[in-house]
């Protein structure tokens, strides 16, 4: 069963777990949160979600819909996109270091000035 909430999805992380497939997260406020190495595949929904100073390193949100998704100041380094659907998703001030978007569809980002995409493979 996918976690419903922060907290739950917190403790289960805690306990070990990584693999959170359909996990359903709508508006949810996960700023901070520590989420390195964690597995989002398999259908999850993340719609204006706060991930804002999350660090995300190799965590997989292959094949996710990230639609007004907040990643600002993330460490999203080696974090796995490929097959998602990005939509209008911050993310100024993050670690974009070995990202993988390949087959993403992708509709707007919001980066700081200064800031550049990652060379991605379409």
């Amino acid at each position: 069963m996918a976690p419903q909430t922060r907290d739950e999805l917190e403790r289960r992380y805690a306990a070990g777990e990584r693999h959170f497939p359909n996990t359903e997260l709508s508006d949810a406020n996960l700023s901070g949160i520590n989420l390195d190495g964690a597995d989002f595949e398999k259908h999850p929904w993340f719609p204006d979600a706060d991930f804002s100073g999350a660090s995300l390193r190799g965590t997989s949100f292959r094949g996710c819909n990230l639609k007004c998704v907040n990643f600002s100041n993330s460490d999203l380094t080696d974090a796995n996109f490929e097959l998602a659907a990005i939509e209008s998703i911050k993310a100024g001030g993050a670690v974009l270091e070995g990202v993988k978007v390949g087959g993403a569809t992708f509709y707007g980002c919001e980066l700081a000035e200064g800031d550049e995409l990652p060379s991605w493979d379409w």
